[in-house]
This record gives structure tokens, C-alpha cells and sequence, in this order.
């Protein structure tokens, strides 16, 4: 593992410097939206630069049925802030997903067809929910259903009409092994930039935050006074700390260790107290 080389700046700065680069060059940008606290400031931040270029901007949110209504409500409140200057992908497809409380059903379908009754909630009316919208995506019903790591880089790829193409991904290294592996792993880097990954024909992920600290994030919503997900403040008043705070997809491994209900300060607690 090589050392770490630092730049004689600080994060948000270099985080600046890497979003306007991106803007600079490459000619088509979206931003791949959670609604979690990284993603939430990695928005905030491109749309700054590209409200100062009148840019537009497309922001993919991916919505997986089983989520909370502070996540669900902040991401309406991300879209109407910044409705001027952003494309809405909000996408209500049915989508295949890890499903980590069940021995006997290993995966799951969130919006599936002809089972609406059993819909954790409704999509939004802004949601794509036409199953023939996208000429890459598929649905074929008893079979396996089309999953989250096949749609977005297929997304990423219609996006970009063969055209150079950014994908603002919110990830930090320090978050956990898997991440950095997925920021230092990339193959190929543009121009030798190693927080640009390249993902497939003209379509690069970029990860301008990737060397902030968790603290870093708050202190940024602290100073700056801009929309967070207030599920945070829930996971607080729950007894979690900063860095055990996760908005995942739903019934995934995170989840699960979740369910331990001997364990003060859990998701579970905080489950049953919304």
C-alpha cells in the first residue's frame, strides 16, 4: 500500500478543485444520489459549481421501495432546491436486491409488478416507473429480475450518449475496506487522476470526496447550514455514533446486524422508536 501524499489543502478545497476539473472536461455530468450525508454534500458541492456555469446536471436517484420517510422526504427536498439546474432520474423500477433477514428467500424485488398490495409505499409521481423507458433495462416476471449493480452502470452508459462522460459518486475511502477497493482499485485512471475511475466505453465514475473523514461531512453542515437527511438526528437520539450512521439499502447485511435487539443504541432500537 502506497503512503499517503498530501496536497497542502484541505478537503473541501480539493473537493472544489476536482468538480470544477470535471466540469472543465467533460462535456455530459450526473451525480448518483442516496440521500445519505456523503452523497447529500457531493451534490451540494457540484451543484454550487454548476449553478456559478449554468450547467445542467443529472441526478440519479435510485429508489428501493423500503425506505425511510425522512430519506424519501429529503431527496424531494434535494430535487426542488436545485430543480432549476438538475435532470430527475428518479427511478421506482423493479430492481433485484440483497435480502440479508431470510435464510430461504436470498434476494428480494422491490416495486414488483402485480404485487402492489404488498408495496411498502407508494412511488412519487416525479418516479420512472415505465418498464420500457430505458432501452437497456428488463423485467421479466418469475425470472430473475434485473439488479442495482447491472442498472447503473447501464444508466451511466445511455446517459453519456457516446459522449465523455462524469458519474459523481459520494464514497470515502476511510468508510470502510470495500469502498477504498473501490476508489484505489480502478483500473484505468483519467489523465493519472486516481479519484476518476474508469467504469465503461466513455462513462468515468469520479469521487471527489474520497479522502474525507466522517467528521469532515458534519463539519460541512455545520458551517454551511445546507439541507441534510434528518434521519441522522434519529440515528443519534438511537445511540449510534457517526461513524455506525448508514442509509443502505433496505434488509441488507447492515440491516441485519441491525435486528440484534440486546444490543442498546441498534437500528432496531431506533426502529421502534419511529
Amino acid at each position: 500500500m502506497s503512503e499517503k501524499q498530501y496536497l497542502g489543502i484541505n478537503v473541501l478545497e480539493a473537493a472544489k478543485e476536482r468538480i470544477s476539473f470535471v466540469f472543465d472536461t467533460f462535456p455530459r455530468v450526473y451525480v448518483s444520489f442516496s440521500g445519505g450525508k456523503d452523497s447529500t454534500v457531493m451534490l451540494h458541492l457540484v451543484m454550487d459549481e454548476a449553478i456559478k456555469r449554468n450547467r445542467q446536471v443529472g441526478v440519479l436517484f435510485v429508489d428501493l421501495e423500503g425506505q425511510y420517510k425522512l430519506t424519501i422526504d429529503h431527496i424531494q427536498a434535494m430535487y426542488d432546491l436545485y430543480a432549476e439546474h438538475i435532470e430527475p432520474f428518479w427511478i421506482a423500477l423493479p430492481i433485484s436486491l440483497r435480502n440479508a433477514v431470510s435464510q430461504y428467500e436470498p434476494k428480494w424485488t422491490c416495486w414488483e409488478p402485480e404485487k402492489e398490495n404488498d408495496w411498502i409505499r407508494q412511488p412519487p409521481k416525479i418516479a420512472i416507473t415505465n418498464l420500457e423507458y430505458f432501452p437497456f433495462y428488463h423485467y421479466r416476471a418469475g425470472l430473475r429480475s434485473m439488479e442495482f449493480e447491472e442498472f447503473v452502470p447501464l444508466f451511466g452508459d445511455w446517459y453519456a450518449q457516446e459522449k465523455l462522460c462524469a458519474c459523481f459518486v459520494g464514497i470515502r475511502a476511510a468508510e470502510s475496506l470495500n469502498r477504498w477497493r473501490t476508489i484505489a482499485g480502478h483500473g484505468t485512471k483519467f489523465e493519472d487522476r486516481n479519484w476518476i475511475g474508469h467504469v465503461m466505453k466513455s462513462l468515468w465514475n469520479v469521487y471527489p470526496i474520497y479522502d474525507w473523514k466522517t467528521e469532515d461531512i458534519w463539519i460541512y453542515h455545520a458551517k454551511t447550514n445546507k439541507l441534510y437527511n434528518h434521519l441522522y438526528d434519529r440515528m443519534h437520539q438511537a445511540g449510534l455514533s457517526i461513524h455506525q450512521q448508514r442509509i443502505c439499502q433496505p434488509y441488507g447485511d447492515d440491516q441485519r446486524k441491525g435486528t440484534d435487539r440486546r444490543k442498546p443504541g441498534n437500528l432496531a432500537c431506533f426502529a421502534r422508536r419511529t
